[in-house]
C-alpha cells in the first residue's frame, strides 16, 4: 500500500511500505546529510543515448535514504564516519534533452518553466546578470557531499572520470559548512548568524527529539507530513517511488555592506555598547548566537537555540518587528490573522539544505571582526529546498512573504534579508517590549543578497532514474 505522505514517517519502525520508500527515495531530502564539504555539478547532456546511459550508470551509486539514515545513526553509537553522499537531480531541460518519454515526467509547472522564466514573479534580477556559468542549459544537478574537502575531490575526481564526451561540466559550486561559535551544534551563515534551527521535522524521531532533548514543541510544533517535501515519482517502480522538487539558487552576501547598515541603524535607534547587537537581530528576528529577539531583549539563550515560539504576544513587532527575516519566512501562525488556517500557512514551509559557499580568513561570528575581513562579494549560500509544489512553496514564500510590502500588515517592508524589489521600507523601535504605539522609526534595508543564478531541479527515485 501507499505510505500516508500526510503523516510523518517513524524510519526506525517502519513497515514494509516505509522502507520500500526509503529504499527508493535520494538521501538528503527528509533529513540533511549533515556534511560540511560539498561539490555541486552541473551537466549538460548532449545527446540523449549518452545521457540516459550516465543516468543509469550513477543510479546504483546514488545515496538512498535509508542508508543516510543508518549510517548517521551508526555513526551516533560507535563513532564510525558515515560516508559520501552521492545526489543526481534533473531539469525540466535535462527531462527534455534525455528525450524521456511524456508520462515519465514530472508535472509541476514551475519546474517545467524554468527558474529563469518566473523571474519576474520572483523579483530576481535579469539572467545576463547571472553568473555567466549558470546561465547556461543545467540539465543535471549531482551533489557530492562527505566530510572532508579531501574526499569530495577524489569523488569528484573519480566522477569527472566517469563522464561520456557528450555529457558536459558546465558549471560548479563547492559548499564549505560553518558551524557556530555559539552553539556548535547549529551552522552559521556568512552575516554570522545562526542559521538554519527552524525546519519542518517531517521523521518521527526528529520530532521526539525536539520534543524531550531541545526546548520543546508545545508552542510551535515542526512536525509536518511527508507530501511537505515528497511528490510520487512518474518513473519510479512502485506506489512508494517518491521524489522532491529542488530549488537551487546561489545567494551572494555582501557582508561588509550588511555590517555597517547593522551599525549606522544601531546608531539611530540609540542603541549602545551591549544592546548595539540588537540592531541585527531586529533584522534577522535572532541575535548571532540564535536567540529569538521575541523572547528576549539581549542575547545569551542558545543553550539549545529556541524554537518553540511564536509571535501571538507581540502582534505589532515591538519586540520581533514584523519585517524581521524569521518572521517573513514563517509566520508561525500569524497568517490566521488574515483569514488563512494554520495548516494552510504550514502548507507553505520547506525543508531547507543550503550550505554556505566561499573563503572566509576567520569565521563569519568570529569577534571583532576587521573591516578588511567583512567580504563585499564571493561568499554567500548555495540555498537548496525541497518541495512538493514550488509555485505553493519557494515560490510563495518568496513573492508573497519576502518580497511583499504589505506582508503581515500593510507597509511592513521587504524581508531584509532575503527580499526582493523596491525600497525596504521597514520600522524599527528603540526600545524591546511595548504595544501598539511604541514609537519606531522607518529605515531602508535592502540590497545586501544578490541572486547570482540557479534553477529548478526533481530529484527522482532511484527506480526512475534506473528506468531512463
Amino acid at each position: 500500500m501507499p505510505v500516508n505522505l500526510n503523516q510523518p514517517l517513524a524510519w526506525k519502525s517502519a513497515d514494509a511500505d516505509g522502507r520500500a520508500l526509503l529504499h527508493d527515495l535520494q538521501a538528503n531530502i527528509l533529513k540533511g546529510h549533515g556534511r560540511k564539504h560539498t561539490s555541486n555539478l552541473f551537466l549538460r547532456f548532449d545527446d540523449a543515448d549518452a545521457g540516459r546511459a550516465f543516468v543509469r550508470a550513477m543510479a546504483p551509486h546514488v545515496t538512498r535514504a535509508q542508508q543516510q539514515l543508518d549510517d548517521n545513526e551508526r555513526f551516533r553509537h560507535t563513532g564510525q564516519p558515515a560516508g559520501l553522499v552521492t545526489l543526481l537531480m534533473l531539469s525540466h531541460d535535462g527531462y527534455r534533452a534525455l528525450r524521456v518519454a511524456a508520462g515519465k515526467v514530472p508535472r509541476d509547472a514551475a519546474f517545467r518553466a524554468g527558474m529563469a522564466a518566473r523571474g519576474t514573479l520572483l523579483a530576481d534580477p535579469p539572467t545576463s546578470r547571472w553568473d555567466r556559468a549558470l546561465r547556461g542549459e543545467l540539465h543535471a544537478l549531482v551533489l557530492l557531499a562527505d566530510r572532508s574537502a579531501t574526499l569530495v575531490r577524489q569523488a569528484r575526481k573519480a566522477l569527472l572520470a566517469r563522464l561520456p564526451p557528450q555529457v558536459v561540466l558546465v558549471a560548479e559550486e563547492t559548499g564549505l559548512g560553518r558551524q557556530s561559535r555559539f552553539s556548535p551544534e547549529q551552522g552559521v551563515e556568512h552575516f554570522g548568524y545562526v542559521d538554519g534551527r527552524s525546519q519542518p521535522l517531517m521523521l518521527q524521531e526528529d520530532i521526539a527529539k525536539e520534543r524531550d532533548e531541545r526546548d520543546g514543541i508545545s508552542v510551535w510544533n515542526p512536525a509536518v507530513g511527508l507530501k511537505t517535501a515528497l511528490v510520487r515519482d512518474p518513473a519510479g517502480a512502485g506506489p512508494n517511488s517518491c521524489g522532491s522538487y529542488l530549488v537551487f539558487r546561489k545567494l551572494e552576501q555582501n557582508v561588509c555592506g550588511f555590517h555597517q547598515a547593522s551599525t549606522r541603524l544601531a546608531k539611530a535607534l540609540k542603541l549602545q555598547g551591549d544592546e548595539a547587537e540588537r540592531a541585527g537581530a531586529l533584522i534577522v528576528g535572532r541575535f548571532r548566537d540564535g536567540t529569538p529577539v521575541v523572547q528576549y531583549k539581549a542575547a545569551g539563550a542558545n543553550h539549545p537555540v529556541p524554537n518553540n515560539f511564536d509571535f501571538r504576544d507581540d502582534l505589532f513587532g515591538a519586540k520581533c518587528p514584523l519585517h524581521s527575516h524569521i518572521r517573513k519566512a514563517n509566520p508561525r501562525g500569524e497568517t490566521t490573522l488574515l483569514g488563512a488556517t494554520l495548516a494552510q500557512e504550514r502548507s507553505h514551509l520547506m525543508p531547507r539544505r543550503g550550505i554556505t559557499y566561499g573563503h572566509r580568513s576567520k569565521a563569519p561570528d568570529s569577534p571583532a571582526l576587521r573591516p578588511d575581513e567583512l567580504p563585499t562579494k564571493n561568499v554567500g549560500l548555495l540555498f537548496m529546498a525541497y518541495q512538493n509544489d514550488i509555485a505553493q512553496q519557494f515560490e510563495f514564500v518568496q513573492a508573497q512573504w519576502a518580497n511583499s510590502h504589505d506582508f503581515s500588515r500593510v507597509g511592513t517592508g521587504i524581508d531584509p534579508v532575503i527580499g526582493q524589489g523596491s525600497a525596504g521600507g521597514q520600522a524599527c523601535g528603540q526600545f524591546w517590549g511595548g504595544g501598539q504605539d511604541h514609537p519606531s522609526r522607518r529605515f531602508d534595508f535592502r540590497g545586501f543578497v544578490t541572486m547570482k543564478g540557479g534553477g529548478y531541479f526533481f530529484a527522482p527515485s532511484i527506480s526512475g532514474l534506473m528506468a531512463l
